[in-house]
């Protein structure tokens, strides 16, 4: 069987084959999406023998850039021409897991071993590049028929406890090409879940990442909801229900923000991840879960949290109904789900967790309490202390009327972008002392400017000294 090749990416695998010579194949997904009829952006090429003396004739030939690791036999070929893209370069290896979980020990090995080490049958495809050869399918592992019949399967049973990041990544393949996981495979998965708890937090966000890249992620989501990831991963993880319109409103958000803030800091990613977290999950939880993925996140070291009549030892809290412990990177994540509260204790110190995650939420909460016509002052003074993705993606939520996205809007359009009349200097000016007021004198005029009270420096002066006045009679009143 020989697979249809474009036309562009079938001059570039000539020149390898040429290159390379008997024993150079394309290997993986590559093959899988040349078999699918499917755009893939990887080249990946293995070769039995020494790859690093191919990647750099290659280099050689492409007048391009080599980026290589020695010790584990790989090597990336960056064209000069930028129509050409860039080419992974492996050494055939053998892979061997020591325990479920870590990173595999790898050697050199042959064809069959390296396409043995992979992950399913479909991405256990090779196709020949020699020219005596060149464009026939190499199949040791029934991938061809799973293609066929839209199956993803491992290639052992021992596959998903030596990397568990595996049930990410057949969710993934199921949900991108509408594929079904093999029935023995889903057992498989739920046996190897206890494991995936162990994997770092690192490893895990990675693979969370590429899933919230698929253009179908909510039925990779489901799938992973059915297999009950998520609580296997963070006991508090509820995902909600209606991501798929959560999604789609995502998309929208990023779309606007790929068109107008080019030219300003902004994290697609938290986005994504924000869309995840918002299923009305408690604070609480999501700042736990930030934590434990190391994704955005500050620590604020507090005295000890736990009143005096609960000051457990640890070991207590270990194995008490009311607290969910657990042990990364040197630290205690400790949730107390009696009072929900999320904190992290170092030896001898506590903390508590800020994340960006939770402003969304927030955001949504303060929105609401705004009247119906705000003026152009009240929306910035709120919309202001929030994170910018967090105000892209409230105007896209679901369920908003048709006035609080455009008030929204002018925040990101128009009234963030206003230099302010006033500024500290003046303040100073005035006679103003920099204290506890200065900030709030500077918002309040900020404030009044948008709204149209104050066009000018002197008629600021006079506002000010008029909110000065009736400040003060306030506090006499009240007193």
């Amino acid at each position: 069987m020989i697979p249809q090749i474009p036309e562009p990416l079938f001059h570039i695998l000539r020149e390898i084959g040429e290159v390379g010579g008997k024993g150079t194949y394309l290997v993986g997904g590559s093959v899988r999406d040349l078999l699918l009829e499917r755009e893939s952006l990887d080249i990946d090429i293995v070769v039995e023998g020494d790859a690093l003396q191919v990647a750099e004739a290659m280099r050689e030939r492409w007048n391009g850039t080599l980026h290589q690791h020695p010790q584990f036999g790989t090597a990336t070929v960056t064209p000069e021409n930028a129509a050409i893209p860039k080419v992974d370069f492996v050494t055939a290896r053998y892979e061997t897991y020591q325990h479920p979980g870590t990173l595999p020990i790898v050697k050199r090995g042959t064809l069959t071993d390296d396409l043995c080490r992979r992950d399913f049958t479909i991405n256990a495809l090779a196709m020949r590049l020699d020219a005596n050869a060149f464009g026939t399918i190499i199949d040791e592992t029934g991938g061809l028929a799973d293609l066929e019949t839209g199956t993803i399967r491992v290639l052992h049973k021992q596959s998903f406890r030596d990397d568990p990041t595996r049930i990410f990544r057949a969710c993934r393949y199921a949900g991108r090409y509408g594929f079904h996981i093999a029935d023995d495979d889903k057992a498989l998965i739920i046996e190897a879940l206890p494991i995936l708890s162990s994997l770092t937090g690192e490893r895990i966000r990675n693979e969370l990442d590429r899933v919230l890249l698929e253009e179908n992620a909510p039925q990779i989501v489901e799938y992973l909801t059915e297999f009950n990831v998520w609580k296997t991963i963070c006991k508090g993880w509820e995902i909600g229900t209606n991501f798929d319109r959560r999604f789609a409103s995502a998309q929208r958000a990023l779309r606007w923000a790929s068109e107008h803030l080019t030219d300003e800091p902004f994290h697609p990613e938290h986005v994504r991840w924000m869309t995840l977290f918002c299923g009305g999950m408690p604070d609480h939880w999501l700042e736990a879960i930030s934590f434990r993925l190391v994704l955005p996140h500050e620590l604020q070291r507090i005295r000890n949290p736990l009143p005096k009549d609960a000051r457990f030892q640890l070991e207590e809290i270990l194995v008490s109904p009311s607290f969910y412990v657990e042990s990364r990177n040197g630290k205690w994540l400790i949730v107390d789900m009696k009072n929900n509260k999320t904190y992290v204790r170092a030896p001898r110190e506590f903390y508590v967790i800020f994340t960006p995650f939770t402003a969304y939420g927030a955001l949504l909460v303060l929105f609401l309490l705004l009247p119906d016509e705000p003026t152009p002052g009240a929306v910035h003074s709120m919309l202001k202390f929030f994170p910018l993705e967090a105000a892209v993606l409230a105007m896209y939520r679901h369920g908003l009327t048709d006035a609080q996205r455009e008030q929204i809007g002018t925040y990101l359009h128009t009234l963030r972008k206003v230099p302010p009349l006033v500024t500290g200097h003046d303040l100073i000016e005035w006679g103003e002392k920099p204290g506890k007021m200065f900030q709030t004198f500077l918002s309040r005029l900020f404030a009044a400017q948008l709204d149209g009270e104050i066009t000018t420096k002197s008629e600021a002066r006079r506002w000010l000294q008029a909110y000065k006045k009736d400040k003060g009679k306030a506090v006499s009143e009240k007193s």
